[in-house]
């Protein structure tokens, strides 16, 4: 990681300059992604008196984070600058991994001993075998109370076409049929 530090309005000794390094050198362990980061120290009066303020520009791949701090005291600006900008690189680095791993959970694996699908959650999808002979509504709406299930595919009698039955959750039953 390039670290710069530059001063507006304000010279920068050793010991001001070490502190800052020291301090930004220390929110390279919150997100690893860091290229460069830039620190500008500068003094700035105000209506209420002088104050000292910390701009970090933050560059990560494909991201720039900015924070900044205005106080009476150089160090303490410094001190909030860098809070800040940790505070940001934690929820960068939370939401990637977040959006990494709703990436990765979409992965699956087909098992064809068994039918069974699975994905690195553990979530499982189980194969639904169709009966082999075709069957009338009637038996279909019987067979999916029989089986206790929500749903329930089969093979038309009358079209010969594939067909799901299904509970609907104001209690009334739906019917799902092949297009020709």
């Amino acid at each position: 990681m390039k670290l710069s530090i530059q001063g507006k309005r304000l010279e920068l000794t050793d010991a001001i300059k070490a502190y800052a390094e020291r301090k930004f050198e220390k929110v390279e362990k919150f997100h690893d992604g860091i290229l460069e980061i830039n620190v500008t120290l500068s003094a700035v009066k105000l209506k209420t008196g002088n104050y000292h303020s910390a701009e970090v520009l933050a560059y990560l791949s494909g991201k720039t984070l900015k924070a900044t701090s205005t106080e009476e005291d150089l160090y303490f600006a410094i001190d909030q600058a860098a809070d800040a900008l940790e505070i940001q690189l934690k929820k960068h680095k939370d939401k990637n991994k977040r959006a990494n791993s709703q990436k990765r959970g979409k992965s699956w694996k087909f098992d064809p001993e068994s039918g069974v699908v699975t994905n690195q959650e553990e979530r499982r999808m189980v194969k639904v075998l169709l009966p082999k002979k075709p069957m009338s509504m009637e038996e279909a709406l019987l067979q999916l109370e029989v089986l206790e299930k929500q749903f329930f595919a089969f093979k038309s009698l009358e079209t010969g076409k594939m067909s799901i039955v299904y509970k609907r959750k104001d209690g009334d039953y739906g019917y799902i049929v092949e297009e020709a």
